[in-house]
């Protein structure tokens, strides 16, 4: 199953609080499936200039803007992914925990993306800002599953001529979803620090994986 074949994430469930529902428009629904960073801001730019949603909006574009903030060392032409950068961070960390010197290493690392995208200072700006952030981290987990399930050297063996099975590639993705957003920051101690991202990780593996027991 791939994004665009997933319900929207309009209601921000939080433990012991009031549950935030948006009301997505179709520009905003597509703008959380679309993985291009340009085309995420035609979207955007798109649903401003309709009048839509204008405090979220706002918010949003100020997201945008910290998320992917760094040109692409691929394309000149468009922008690199600050969010995804975090992941691959974090997932190249994923066995800090049980190495005698990598536990404060990941913490200083992880911790250099999070204050470059001011995950701290967005939180602080109250209830919304919060859970806009969130439904970006959502959208990151998202279009991680998107491209795994798409990249072929993921889903092969042996330096990329074995494919694996569907069942096997479904299960790399869960194993590594788990290690990286799920036992990561409980083994190294940051599970405030990264709860935005364990809490998207929990309720996109529930869309992607529905009645497989959750992480």
């Amino acid at each position: 199953m791939r994004n665009s074949d997933l319900p929207p994430i309009v209601t921000t469930e939080r433990e012991n609080q009031e549950d935030i529902e948006f009301m997505d428009t179709p520009i905003i629904t597509q703008y959380y499936k679309e993985h291009d960073p340009m085309k995420r801001k035609e979207l955007l730019e798109q649903s401003i200039a309709a009048g839509e949603c204008p405090e979220e909006n706002q918010i949003r574009k100020e997201l945008w803007e910290i998320r992917y903030a760094e040109p692409s060392k691929v394309d000149k032409e468009n922008r690199a992914d600050g969010f995804l950068s975090l992941w691959m961070v974090m997932e190249f960390n994923k066995e800090a925990g049980k190495k005698l010197f990598g536990f404060k290493g990941a913490q200083k690392e992880i911790n250099k993306h999070l204050r470059r995208l001011q995950f701290d200072q967005l939180r602080n700006k109250g209830e919304l800002y919060e859970e806009i952030l969130y439904r970006e981290c959502c959208h990151l987990v998202q279009m991680y599953v998107d491209l795994c399930q798409t990249d072929r050297s993921y889903n092969t063996t042996l330096c990329g001529i074995v494919s694996i099975s569907k069942d096997k590639a479904k299960q790399k993705i869960q194993k590594d979803i788990y290690e990286t957003a799920i036992h990561l920051p409980m083994s190294i101690k940051m599970e405030e620090e990264l709860s935005l991202i364990t809490r998207a990780a929990r309720e996109v593996y529930e869309l992607y994986f529905p009645g497989e027991g959750g992480i």
